[in-house]
């Protein structure tokens, strides 16, 4: 029996050891999810082919937007542990019952984003088949995004102001990290733009697949659906931003509306519906948001302009003619170059690179400069 106590007694020291060596998590494991999910090698491989991994850093999330939210706020399928294999995932319209909009005192949910999302054309539901999973999901555009930087402390100056009415500094502390990161500015920038609108439009095999898909059903689709990408990067627009230009126009600039930008991106429309930034009655407007003077002769400029014959003959023949002037006229430089130093090399003339001449040879005016 003594030797049981001692037993406990020394197992006991050791868990209470590695309790103190180990660092307490930065957000409530209530649920005890990192029982499991904190091992590094917590993954596997989909039926799909696709790696998945279930690993969970705790000093990141804790600095995430959702470190206060309970786990089964989202994953609300799971009812036991070891819960059983996941079907259906997480759905961001879910409501978080654990956290309250403090505007309503509803439970929090980003439903109204979420519905408005899927009466865009990018909108599908979270088991989508067939070439509605093409579509972008929440995710593919959204992380998990990392508060301000836990060494940037709030200033104090503001905190202290805060602080008379709201009593408790800690409350004060978490909501200006949640509202100073709102309020500043959080768009990508527009080479991160079309970066993530290319990932889809310039996908070959994604593009083809949603053409006959549209060819079959006799739907119509948009004429530069299949070379947005690669229109896109020959235009004016393209260049500049290719080259750091931040004010040049990227694809949300005008497939967007500037009015609540933010909700309008979760929105966009194909270019045949009126409430589309692009629609032929809007691209006026949408012009001007950057070109003050534009009327309806500029809007007709073509800002996905291509150089294939069948989509616009007139820059295909320009570039044609242009590039074969250009190729006449560069070959015949370098070929008079070449014949010019042959002749000079048959007459004597030594070419140097020193004393301010190239040329050297004997003057008949007496004025030699000869190698």
């Amino acid at each position: 029996m003594r030797m049981h106590r001692w037993l406990i007694v020394l197992l006991g020291l050791g868990l209470a050891g590695v309790a103190a060596a180990t660092p307490a998590p930065g957000f409530q494991d209530t649920e005890g999810c990192l029982l499991c999910h904190k091992y590094p090698r917590m993954a596997r491989i989909t039926d799909d082919g696709v790696l998945r991994s279930y690993y969970i850093l705790p000093e990141v999330f804790s600095r995430t937007v959702h470190r206060n939210v309970p786990c089964r706020d989202c994953h609300t399928e799971i009812n036991e542990l070891p819960h059983k294999p996941i079907k259906t995932g997480v759905t961001c319209s879910t409501e978080c019952h654990s956290v309250k909009n403090p505007a309503t005192g509803k439970p929090f949910s980003h439903k109204p984003i979420v519905d408005a999302y899927r009466e865009s054309v990018h909108g599908r539901s979270k088991q989508a088949i067939g070439t509605d999973a093409d579509k972008p999901y929440c995710i593919t555009c959204h992380t998990n995004p990392l508060y301000n930087p836990t060494e940037l402390a709030p200033p104090k100056q503001i905190t202290d102001r805060c602080t008379l009415c709201h009593e408790d500094r800690n409350f004060v502390n978490r909501w200006y990290n949640h509202t100073s990161r709102r309020i500043r500015e959080v768009r990508r920038t527009p080479e991160q733009i079309v970066a993530l609108c290319s990932t889809c439009h310039d996908d070959k095999r994604m593009v083809e697949r949603h053409q006959k898909k549209a060819s079959a059903e006799g739907r119509e689709i948009g004429r530069k659906f299949a070379i947005a990408v690669e229109s896109y990067e020959e235009s004016f627009h393209g260049k500049m931003v290719k080259y750091g230009f931040a004010a040049a126009a990227n694809c949300l600039d005008c497939h967007a509306d500037t009015v609540n930008y933010y909700k309008s991106v979760h929105e966009i429309r194909p270019s045949r519906d009126p409430a589309s930034p692009v629609h032929k009655d809007r691209r006026v407007e949408t012009c001007k948001r950057c070109h003050t003077y534009a009327d309806k002769n500029y809007a007709q400029l073509d800002p996905h302009p291509t150089s294939k014959r069948g989509d616009n003959p007139f820059r295909y023949f320009a570039e044609l003619i242009y590039n074969i002037v250009g190729y006449v006229v560069i070959t015949g430089l370098v070929g008079l170059s070449l014949f010019e130093t042959f002749g000079r090399r048959r007459d004597g003339v030594a070419w140097r690179l020193t004393h301010g001449s190239s040329w050297w040879r004997k003057s008949k005016r007496g004025r030699d400069r000869v190698v």
